[in-house]
């Protein structure tokens, strides 16, 4: 396969392989494929700028039912790695 060529990556596929898929085809494919933010934190190791970027939803009030299980807690819950003060740092970093 060339290398500039796009994997293409279903929600399936994420639960069927934990933790196969780098941060760069995890990036090419989220909105294109729309990934579900759930299943991306439940099965795949991300970094905490990928987090912020694609997954963390800080403006609860604007957003639907569903958009407080995305803070930081949520995040921290299922990406063990990361750290608080390493979102905290990007979410200031960002503002």
């Amino acid at each position: 396969m060339d290398k500039d060529e796009k994997t293409k990556v279903t929600n399936t596929d994420l639960l069927a392989n934990r933790n196969k898929y780098s941060i760069d085809i995890l990036e090419q494919n989220i909105l294109e494929n729309h990934l579900d933010a759930k299943i991306l934190l439940a099965t795949q190791t991300l970094t905490p700028e990928f987090c912020v970027k694609y997954i963390l939803d800080l403006d609860i009030e604007g957003g639907g039912e569903e958009s407080y299980i995305f803070d930081v807690c949520y995040i921290l819950e299922f990406q063990k790695h990361i750290t608080e003060t390493e979102l905290i740092n990007l979410i200031n970093w960002d503002a």
